[in-house]
C-alpha cells in the first residue's frame, strides 16, 4: 500500500509539473520582433533577464528570522502588527507540525479502498481461465484435424478413389466436353488466370486510374486508407511524419487508421503553421505591392511541383541531420549524456556555474577538442525538446543569427510533438526507462541503413574512449582550454567548408548565392548593399569587411572548400578499419 502511495504521489507531481505554465514562455516571442529596431530591444532585453537571472541565483542565502522588535518600533498601529505576529508564529507551528508527522505511518494506516482493485483481480483470473479454455480447445482442433486421412483418401465411390484418371475425367468433363455447351470456364486452367489478370487491369483503369476520364465507383471515404494515400501523397507524407514523430516507432508499424484526437493535433498544427506564414506572407506583399506572392517553404506552383520541391527540402534536411552528428562524432559528444562538453572559455565558465566547481574535468585524448565536466550531484536528465529548442533560439539570436520565422514555427511544433511522448512512457521521450540514449539511437536504426555499421562503430569507439577517460584536475583544464578552444574553432570554420562541399542540395544553393555576389561586385553595387546593410560581410574576428576583402574571400572559397572535402573525404575511422 505505500508503495502504490508513493506511485500515486509521484505521478500528480508529474501531472501538476506538466500542467503548470512556463515562467520562459515569453522567450518565443522574439520571432514576433519584426525590424531591426525591435529585434535589438529584444536582445538588450534578453540580455538583462540573463544578468538579472544570474544576480538572483548567485545571491540566493538562507532566509532570515522576522524582526519583530523592529517592526513594532516601524508600525503604530499595534493592532495589526500583533495579528500578523500571530498568524505567522501559527501558520509556521502548522508547517512545523505537517513537516513532524510520519506520513509513512498515516498511508500504511489507510486499508481502505481496495475493493475495486481485489475485484479487477479476480476478474483478470476468469478472463485466464477462459484463455486457458479456449487454448486447451483450440490445441484439441488442431489434433483432431492432424489426424483426419489426406483429401486423396474421401471419396463418394470406391471405383474413383482407385483411379486417379477417372477422377480428373469426372471433374474436368463438364468444362471441356463440347456438347455440353457450358459457359463455365475451368477454374484451374491458364487461361482463366490471364482472363482474370486482364479484366482486373480494365477494371482499375476505368474506375481507379489517374487519367482524364475517370469514373469514381466509389467514394473518397469508402476506401480502404492505403488507396485514400496512394491517390494523396502529401497526406501520407503529413501523417507518417506526426505519427513517427509522436510515437518514435517504426514505418512499418504505420497504422491503417490514426486515432482521431491526432488529426485534431495535426490540423491545430498545420493552422499554427499557416498563422504564422500567412502573416509573413502578408508583409511582405503589402511591402512590395507584387501582384503575387507565396507562402515561405511553398513552391510557386503546388499541383504540379509541390512533391519535387518537398521532397528536396526533406533530403536537405537529412543531410544536414547527418553532417551535424557527423561533427558531434568527431568529439564523441554524440551518446556523452552525462557530461557537459566544453569547448570554449564561455562554455568553461558556464559548466563551473552548474555545481559551483564542484564537479570533475575528464579528457578522452589529446586528439579530442573537447573536455567534458561532470557536476557533482545526481546524474543529468534528458533536457526537453522544447527547452533545447528556446536554447538554441536564445544562442542563434544572441550571436546576431537568427531563423527564418516559419522554420522557427516548425521546429518548435515539432518539439513540442516530441515532448507529448512523455504522458505515455513514463516522463521520458527519447529513451526507455532504465535506456541509454545510445541504446536507444540504435534500437531505432535499421540494420539495413547504410548508415548502420558507421554508428555501430563509433558506439564502440565510444565506449572504448570512455573507458580509458583521463580526469583532469581544475588547473590542468584551464591550461587545456586556449588550445581546444583555438582548436574548436578551426573546426568551425572547416565544418561550414565541408558543409557547402559534401552536400549537393547545399552546395548548389551555395554556388548560385556566390555567383550572385560576385555579379555584384563586378558591376560595383556589393558596396553599397554593404553600406545600407542588405548584406552583412564578417570575418572571423567579429569586425566587417570591405569590397575587397569579400570579393577574396569569395575568390578563395572553391579552393579552400575542395581541400577541406578532400582531407575529411580521406579520414578513415579506426573502428571501421577494424571490421575489414
Amino acid at each position: 500500500i505505500l508503495d502504490r502511495a508513493i506511485v500515486s504521489a509521484k505521478m500528480m507531481r508529474r501531472g501538476l509539473r506538466s500542467a503548470l505554465p512556463k515562467r520562459d514562455r515569453w522567450h518565443a516571442l522574439q520571432e514576433y520582433a519584426v525590424g531591426e529596431t525591435n529585434q535589438e530591444e529584444f536582445r538588450l532585453l534578453r540580455a538583462r533577464d540573463s544578468q538579472v537571472g544570474s544576480l538572483v541565483e548567485s545571491s540566493k542565502s538562507v532566509p532570515k528570522p522576522i524582526d519583530w522588535s523592529s517592526w513594532e518600533s516601524k508600525i503604530s498601529n499595534k493592532e495589526v502588527l500583533s495579528c500578523l505576529k500571530s498568524f505567522h508564529q501559527q501558520q509556521s507551528a502548522l508547517l512545523d507540525q505537517v513537516a513532524a508527522e510520519d506520513h509513512a505511518a498515516a498511508v500504511k494506516k489507510q486499508t481502505e479502498g481496495w475493493e475495486l482493485f481485489d475485484a479487477s483481480v479476480a476478474s483478470c483470473q476468469k478472463s485466464v481461465e477462459k484463455s486457458e479454455t479456449i487454448l486447451k480447445n483450440g490445441a484439441r482442433a488442431l489434433w483432431i484435424s492432424f489426424q483426419n486421412p489426406p483429401i486423396s483418401l474421401l471419396s463418394q465411390s470406391e471405383w474413383l478413389d482407385a483411379d486417379q484418371y477417372w477422377q480428373a475425367f469426372v471433374e474436368k468433363h463438364h468444362f471441356y466436353h463440347n456438347h455440353l455447351a457450358s459457359a463455365v470456364e475451368d477454374p484451374e486452367s491458364k487461361d482463366y488466370d490471364a482472363k482474370q489478370k486482364a479484366d482486373m487491369k480494365r477494371n482499375w483503369e476505368t474506375f481507379d486510374g489517374r487519367g482524364t476520364t475517370r469514373q469514381n465507383n466509389k467514394l473518397l471515404y469508402q476506401r480502404p486508407s492505403y488507396e485514400y494515400y496512394d491517390v494523396f501523397r502529401g497526406p501520407l507524407i503529413e501523417h507518417m511524419i506526426f505519427y513517427l514523430s509522436k510515437t518514435g516507432g517504426d514505418a512499418r508499424m504505420f497504422p491503417e487508421v490514426m486515432p482521431t484526437k491526432w488529426f485534431a493535433e495535426i490540423y491545430d498544427i498545420r493552422f499554427k503553421l499557416y498563422n504564422v506564414l500567412q502573416r509573413r506572407k502578408r508583409q511582405v506583399h503589402e511591402a512590395t505591392w507584387s501582384r503575387e506572392a507565396f507562402h515561405d517553404f511553398h513552391p510557386h506552383d503546388m499541383e504540379h511541383d509541390g512533391e519535387a520541391y518537398y521532397s528536396k527540402l526533406i533530403a536537405k534536411e537529412a543531410a544536414s541531420t547527418e553532417l551535424l552528428a557527423g561533427r558531434l562524432m568527431g568529439n564523441y559528444v554524440l551518446f556523452s549524456d552525462s557530461y557537459v562538453p566544453v569547448q570554449s572559455g564561455m562554455a568553461f565558465y558556464k559548466a563551473m556555474q552548474m555545481d559551483g566547481a564542484k564537479g570533475t574535468f575528464y579528457s578522452l585524448g589529446s586528439d579530442v577538442n573537447c573536455l567534458f565536466y561532470k557536476p557533482a550531484g545526481e546524474a543529468l536528465a534528458v533536457p526537453d525538446p522544447v527547452e533545447c529548442f528556446h536554447s538554441l533560439a536564445d544562442h542563434a539570436n544572441m550571436t546576431g543569427r537568427k531563423f527564418e520565422v516559419g522554420y522557427a514555427a516548425a521546429f518548435e511544433c515539432f518539439t513540442e510533438v516530441l515532448q507529448s511522448r512523455k504522458q505515455g512512457l513514463a516522463g521520458n521521450w527519447f529513451t526507455a526507462p532504465g535506456e541509454s540514449s545510445k541504446d536507444a539511437f540504435m534500437r531505432r536504426i535499421k540494420r539495413s541503413d547504410p548508415a548502420y555499421p558507421i554508428f555501430e562503430a563509433y558506439a564502440e569507439e565510444h565506449r572504448e574512449r570512455w573507458a580509458g577517460a583521463k580526469t583532469l584536475s581544475m588547473d590542468e583544464a584551464m591550461a587545456q582550454m586556449p588550445e581546444i578552444e583555438r582548436k574548436y574553432m578551426i573546426e568551425c570554420e572547416e565544418y561550414s567548408s565541408v558543409l557547402f562541399g559534401v552536400n549537393d542540395e547545399l552546395a548548389a544553393s551555395a554556388k548560385l548565392e556566390q555567383e550572385q555576389l560576385a555579379k555584384l561586385a563586378d558591376v560595383g553595387e556589393l558596396q553599397g548593399k554593404l553600406d545600407s546593410r542588405d548584406l552583412v560581410a564578417i570575418d572571423s574576428s567579429g569586425a566587417a569587411m570591405k569590397t575587397e576583402a569579400v570579393a577574396k574571400a569569395l575568390e578563395e572559397m572553391d579552393s579552400v572548400r575542395d581541400k577541406a572535402v578532400d582531407l575529411v573525404m580521406a579520414t578513415k575511422l579506426p573502428a571501421l578499419e577494424k571490421k575489414k
